[in-house]
């Protein structure tokens, strides 16, 4: 399928001049691109699977009361497709609205209105994201299942965060950054092997370090999202997540740990414990060095310091 042309305009005095590509016709897409996710989802058939999960959420109303239109499943699937084309707001789902060439490629041919998709997002509670999370789970180990990837490897789950600065209004939940924003700050684990994001948490700007109980349990949910027979878990985290009670909380679910720790004045006597010949070069780090030694933060586990 052409995805678009190209039109040249030519000076009989200068020869050849700018190559201008559009889009214009309405037979040709902006959006081609999209045939790969949407024939992926349709084969692992994610919208089923979501609203699946959907419909068993347990004390939520439903996103929908009505079955006309898009399901929750197709909703939430349709918005994150126009997140794929580099929309940015709501207004933006217009962009892929309008693009009818390009509508049977996508997972959801009918992208729903800026206001529609505006005022069904409002209603989705923690409950349904974490339902939407547990259908795009399943359907992420069945593309697994169908690569031939073993379920039994070890899984390594990466915690982050990262800044999403809005524009306008006060939105509802934002906060101010350190850098004066109004942000949000979305706190994410990532299935590193697989490249996935498995669960999350959104938070306003201002937090910047998300509470110790909480990185806790979105590390127990993506436990859970994990197909059965997976194998070790190991968790890593840059100081903003370091503390001794989530380090502890990793020992009790038999989870390996690897944190960058914060600068303090304990942690700086062990380093300086440590022989100069103790000290090797560091792999695929020019100038750099590494050193191992035994450290056991205050009330916290014995671990290694590197």
């Amino acid at each position: 399928m052409e995805v678009t042309q190209g039109v040249m305009t030519v000076n009989a005095g200068t020869g050849p001049g700018r190559i201008e590509f559009r889009a214009d016709d309405p037979s040709l897409t902006r959006y081609a691109g999209l045939a790969i996710p949407g024939e992926v989802c349709r084969k692992l058939r994610v919208v089923e699977l979501i609203d699946a999960e959907l419909a068993a959420a347990r004390r939520v109303s439903p996103v929908k009361q009505r079955r006309r239109g898009l399901s929750a499943g197709e909703l939430a699937l349709a918005i994150a497709e126009c997140q794929l084309t580099g929309a940015e707001c709501f207004d933006d789902v217009q962009d892929v609205r309008a693009d009818r060439a390009g509508a049977r490629l996508r997972a959801v041919a009918a992208t729903p209105s800026a206001p529609t998709a505006r005022q069904l997002a409002y209603k989705f509670k923690p409950s349904h994201i974490r339902a939407i999370e547990r259908g795009a789970a399943r359907a992420g180990n069945e593309l697994d299942r169908k690569l031939g990837r073993d379920p039994a490897e070890h899984v390594t789950f990466d915690l982050d965060a990262t800044e999403a600065t809005v524009y306008g209004r006060k939105k509802r939940g934002t906060g101010r950054s350190r850098h004066g924003h109004l942000a949000y700050n979305s706190y994410v684990v990532t299935w590193a092997e697989r490249g996935r994001a498995l669960t999350s948490e959104l938070k306003g700007g201002n937090q910047a370090r998300i509470k110790t109980a909480e990185s806790g349990r979105m590390l127990a949910r993506a436990e859970r999202l994990l197909p059965a027979e997976h194998g070790q878990v190991t968790v890593r985290g840059d100081s903003g997540f370091y503390s001794v009670e989530l380090m502890m909380d990793c020992r009790k679910r038999r989870m390996r740990f690897t944190f960058s720790a914060t600068r303090t004045s304990l942690m700086w006597s062990k380093l300086a414990e440590i022989p100069a010949a103790a000290w090797v070069e560091a792999i695929d780090m020019k100038g750099a060095q590494v050193a191992e030694l035994p450290f056991t933060p205050k009330a916290g586990p014995t671990s290694r310091c590197a």
